[in-house]
């Protein structure tokens, strides 16, 4: 092989080497993916701790801010303990005030929206008798019809069968006491040991790949800490702008259609419009001007949110465009339903940091080799050779203070 410069772009001779070593992984993964047994009691296990995983991944990004200004007057494992309590008690509180009457509210809402359904049906067949292709109009209706018959019908037939089905119901509630018995531990001691597990890994990982993993780690901790932080606080403004709004108007239910629109506001974009279907149904069998107020409630809401909380709360930490959010909820909801939905937005951004970082190297490389026959690469030039067992610890925080502040600008 005749050694060139492309040729040491690509890795020189060891090129040859790296793809047979990949080739030869590839083929170790397939043979092991047809020998099930030995694996399967491993998948069952990360998939029972996945959940409860990231639920604490989730609350702590949620409550370390809190604990780490609480650790400045007390030691971290005190302030743990506190916000525990606070979150236990203010959990108890709401369970005691708030409960039943969502539940109440929730009840009714189920067992009235099928009449809703068909009371809206049956005045949009009236609507149709004077159109001129009313026939049409009504098998339209009609199939309309059949389909919320069907899915009311469904609904019960699937609870019951549940219901009956003993084992289901048994393993459903042990998993949901197990994710809410194992998700606090993991959390208390992500929140206390957050600095032992970070110089664990540190330690554990090859000098030489040090850095790669502070930046990589620093990117994912400051774009997903922001959106998670950033869409919980919306959510929590969003349930109080509804809940206030939808009271103001009379709205009917407005106590569930509150929570309910705050848990959407989760999801991106795609989350308050279901919340203000079934709020315009409700309205609707009220009265035509109730649907004016509801519609004036939620422009209003809508307005609040996109120009004055969304801006000022998320900021531009993730850099990602809004059409991209939209089609990247589109396939995570395809790939993994509510799941997707929820957490396909920091899954995303976690993937972009990546093969951002991957992406910095090759930019590396290539200015390396050719970036003096045309131009360069814009990268940045920090660097540091104290990667060390000796002096790791103030070589991360220096380089995690120029992220940080790299990422502010």
């Amino acid at each position: 092989m005749k050694k060139t410069r492309w040729i040491d772009f690509l890795g020189g001779y060891s090129l040859l080497f790296t793809v047979v070593i990949a080739f030869l992984v590839a083929i170790t993964i397939f043979v092991l993916t047809k020998i099930e047994f030995i694996f399967t009691p491993l998948i069952v296990i990360v998939s029972n701790i996945l959940m409860p995983l990231i639920i604490a991944v989730l609350l702590y990004y949620l409550i370390d801010p809190l604990v780490t200004k609480m650790s400045q007057k007390m030691s971290r494992t005190w302030a743990v303990a506190l916000v525990f309590i606070l979150i236990f008690v203010l959990i108890g509180l709401f369970t005691a005030v708030l409960i039943p009457v969502l539940e109440e509210q929730v009840t009714n809402l189920i067992e009235t929206m099928p009449v809703f359904i068909d009371d809206m049906l049956t005045q949009a067949q009236n609507f149709a008798q004077n159109l001129p292709a009313n026939d049409v109009f009504n098998q339209l209706i009609d199939q309309a019809q059949n389909i919320s018959d069907s899915v009311f019908h469904n609904f019960g037939d699937v609870l019951s069968t549940g219901l009956t089905n003993v084992s289901g119901v048994v393993s459903g509630v042990t998993n949901v006491f197990f994710t809410l018995a194992v998700a606090p531990i993991i959390l208390f001691f992500l929140l206390k040991d957050e600095q032992k597990i970070v110089r664990g890994l540190l330690y554990f990982t090859p000098p030489k790949w040090r850095q790669g993993l502070i930046r990589i780690g620093t990117e994912v901790n400051i774009q997903v800490g922001a959106y998670i932080k950033g869409q919980f606080t919306i959510a929590i403004v969003n349930a109080v702008m509804m809940l206030i709004g939808f009271s103001l108007i009379g709205l009917n239910y407005a106590g569930a259609l509150g929570v309910f629109g705050g848990i959407m506001s989760l999801i991106p974009y795609i989350g308050p419009t279901m919340t203000f279907v079934p709020a315009v149904i409700i309205a609707g069998f009220d009265s035509f001007t109730k649907v004016l107020l509801l519609v004036g409630v939620w422009l209003l809401i809508q307005f609040i949110e996109g120009n004055l909380i969304e801006p000022n709360v998320m900021g531009k930490q993730l850099h990602v465009h809004p059409v991209t959010i939209i089609v990247t909820l589109l396939v995570m909801g395809d790939l993994f339903g509510l799941f997707g939905l929820v957490f396909g937005i920091p899954m995303y951004a976690i993937l972009k940091v990546i093969v951002s970082y991957f992406f910095r190297l090759f930019k590396a490389r290539y200015n390396k080799y050719f970036g003096h026959e045309v131009g360069e690469y814009q990268i940045d030039r920090w660097h540091s050779d104290k990667f060390g067992d000796d002096n790791i610890e103030e070589t991360k925080d220096a380089y995690v203070e120029y992220l940080e502040n790299k990422e502010l600008e």
